[in-house]
């Protein structure tokens, strides 16, 4: 009876190296068709596009919040000035004497007031 090998006592063939471009590519494509890999590049696809607080809506957002935090400073900065107005008005008579003649064109007794136009700044403009 003949005996079984299980294995063969020849050398095996020696193939001959890929070059090294081809090596590369085989690394590159390896790795990107790695499932984690690509888990990864759609994980983060749907979080910076796909999400309801993307990318883009987180810049806008960032973007209308610089402006509303500007037009709470320039608010804060004119109702300081109003309250100084407001101070002024209650203690001051000159003050609102002043006002009292500019705003509401009031005067004194025994006293003409003039209110003249200015032609440069009128409403309308005239026609040719």
């Amino acid at each position: 009876m003949e005996e079984f090998v299980d294995f063969v006592t020849e050398k095996e063939p020696v193939l001959p190296k890929a070059p090294r471009k081809r090596r590369a590519l085989n690394r590159i494509s390896r790795f990107l068709t790695n499932k984690y890999f690509i888990a990864s590049v759609g994980f983060l696809g749907v979080m910076l596009f796909l999400d309801k607080n993307d990318l883009i809506t987180t810049m806008g957002r960032r973007e209308e919040l610089q402006n509303l935090n500007q037009s709470k400073e320039h608010y804060l900065q004119e109702l300081s000035e109003l309250r100084k107005v407001k101070t002024d008005l209650e203690n001051d008579p000159v003050i609102i004497e002043k006002l009292a003649r500019e705003k509401y064109l009031m005067k004194r007794e025994n006293e003409d007031i003039f209110v003249t136009e200015d032609k440069n700044k009128s409403v309308g403009t005239p026609q040719n």
